[in-house]
């Protein structure tokens, strides 16, 4: 049985600037990600709002590379069933978000 797109390579289906895209948006979760492991002492209070905010900021950033990805998938030919068991995501709320767009900053 061949599976929708993979018969593709990334790289050919996927532009340059898509493909940048996830990769910067990925870099910058990992650079909030490492900056956590400086945050050890204060009050409890500045602690727990350091690593918060970094934590929602990238876990931001990984639903819009999520997003991204999975438009990319999409647009290369992946089944769509297959982009939601991959991502995890809803059917409905990935296919709202391809069909508005949403997968393009």
């Amino acid at each position: 049985m061949s599976r929708g797109g993979s018969g593709t390579r990334w790289q050919a289906t996927v532009s340059a600037e898509q493909r940048f895209r996830i990769t910067q948006l990925v870099d910058e979760a990992r650079e909030l990600l490492v900056e956590l492991r400086g945050v050890r002492s204060g009050t409890t209070a500045e602690v727990a709002r350091a690593l918060l905010e970094h934590l929602s900021q990238s876990a931001e950033l990984i639903d819009r590379a999520v997003l991204h990805t999975a438009a990319a998938a999409v647009a290369g030919g992946v089944a769509l069933e297959e982009v939601v068991q991959w991502s995890r995501l809803p059917a409905e709320e990935l296919g709202t978000v391809l069909t508005l767009g949403e997968g393009e900053d």
